[in-house]
């Protein structure tokens, strides 16, 4: 005995189109209530449902018969399924040629982007090469000055150092 819930499952219908056949079950003696009052229904009850739900599902499908075609339409198909082809191998071929387009128009554009990119280097290092050229020239001590600047550098000697340094 199987409870509504496990053949509306197993069957892959709602437990509700199980009840609404629920008077022809129960005639037929596939339905009927246990002990603590819920409905059950037998394994010829199961089979049932499920031949009923092929039958349906049979009915349901359409039945495609296969069609004869007289010989000149079957020309006009070849005609057109070879227009088809030739239209597909014209629209691939556009699609080539845009493709081409867009990768040399890229390559295009990323040799202008190298481009500017040494101009802009070659600008920095002329830039660099001006402003050490000006802090060697201006900013730095020349010979005089340098001497000073070692002189200054020197500390100062003590009083004995000078006393027997002479």
């Amino acid at each position: 005995m199987f409870s509504i819930k496990e053949v509306s499952t197993n069957l892959n219908i709602t437990p509700q189109a199980i009840y609404k056949q629920k008077k022809v079950l129960q005639q037929k003696g596939y339905m009927t209530k246990n002990d603590l009052g819920q409905w059950e229904i037998n394994q010829e009850g199961f089979n049932y449902l499920k031949d009923r739900q092929i039958n349906y599902m049979q009915n349901k499908q359409p039945v495609f018969k296969p069609v004869e075609q007289p010989a000149e339409e079957n020309a006009e198909m070849q005609e057109q399924e070879n227009l088809n082809i030739s239209s597909n191998d014209n629209i691939l071929n556009q699609l080539l040629n845009q493709f081409k387009e867009q990768i040399t128009t890229l390559q295009n554009q990323l040799k202008e982007e190298q481009d500017q990119k040494e101009y802009f280097k070659a600008k920095f290092e002329e830039k660099d090469r001006l402003l050490n050229e000006y802090l060697n020239h201006h900013l730095l001590t020349t010979g005089d000055n340098q001497e000073e600047a070692n002189n200054q550098e020197q500390p100062k000697k003590t009083f004995f150092q000078r006393l027997f340094n002479k």
